[in-house]
């Protein structure tokens, strides 16, 4: 981990040689968050409320999977790039270093400008914390907090299966840009205002409800079944399972011999 963080250290001070570009990434990614604010006030000033959520409750969970998204991003963009290394046989010399290769993957290619997007988010979920009126205790905010580590996982693991499947195919479509992209911004919405056919891709299909309607449902005081408090689990589960294909993979790769 020493290690990893001197890569990443290493790869954040060579981002910001050129710090008024990165900077100004910064302030971008800071305001244009903003203008999903902005349509959420829109749509609940015409609507009232959604399927019985607040305002403050929506983009709550708007913030929740917004900071979730952000640092998988931040931490896990390089792994997008692994076609690439491969094809360039740059992924040869990651496995002649005394260090983890997925850790080298994804520390060569830190998004440090997108801590606009991720203060951002952090602010309007202080925000919504204390104007959304949940009744907090212990329970609910430890759930909180594992909602947060299980969503990091989640998109962290997309992000690693789709890479993984470079090892197979280097010129593969990046599914992982729909899933990560619109697939977030879907989760920006609670769920079960969403039509019924996308509700049963997130539950069934793909575990994104597991951070987003299931545990919510507890936390904003739809349900008292805490067996909800436990889906955020699957995450790390599902983690585990994209990890065990990754590390198969690897052990099967021989190099571009370049």
């Amino acid at each position: 981990m020493k290690k990893y963080l001197f890569l990443l250290a290493k790869t954040i001070k060579s981002q910001l040689e050129y710090n008024r570009s990165v900077y100004l990434l910064i302030l971008g990614e800071f305001i244009a968050q903003f203008t999903f604010i902005f349509s959420f006030l829109i749509l609940f000033k015409s609507l009232g409320n959604i399927k019985g959520y607040t305002i403050s409750q929506a983009i709550l969970i708007y913030a929740t999977i917004n900071i979730c998204y952000t640092l998988a991003e931040m931490f896990g963009k390089g792994i997008n790039d692994l076609a690439k290394l491969i094809r360039n046989g740059n992924l040869d010399v990651y496995l002649i270093r005394p260090m983890s290769v997925l850790l080298q993957v994804m520390g060569n290619a830190f998004e440090f400008s997108r801590v606009g997007r991720l203060i951002q988010s952090l602010l309007i979920f202080l925000i919504t914390v204390w104007t959304s009126h949940i009744k907090w205790n212990f329970l609910k905010g430890s759930e909180m907090l594992l909602i947060i580590i299980a969503g990091i996982m989640l998109f962290l693991s997309i992000y690693l299966f789709f890479g993984t499947l470079s090892f197979f195919t280097t010129r593969q479509v990046s599914i992982s840009v729909l899933l990560m992209g619109s697939g977030s911004d879907i989760l920006h919405y609670p769920a079960n205002a969403l039509p019924r056919g996308i509700r049963f891709i997130l539950m069934y299909l793909l575990p994104f409800g597991c951070i987003n309607y299931l545990p919510f449902k507890y936390i904003l005081g739809f349900s008292n079944n805490y067996l909800f408090c436990l889906t955020p689990w699957i995450c790390f589960l599902f983690f585990i399972m994209v990890f065990a294909f990754w590390k198969t993979a690897l052990s099967k790769y021989s190099s571009t011999g370049s």
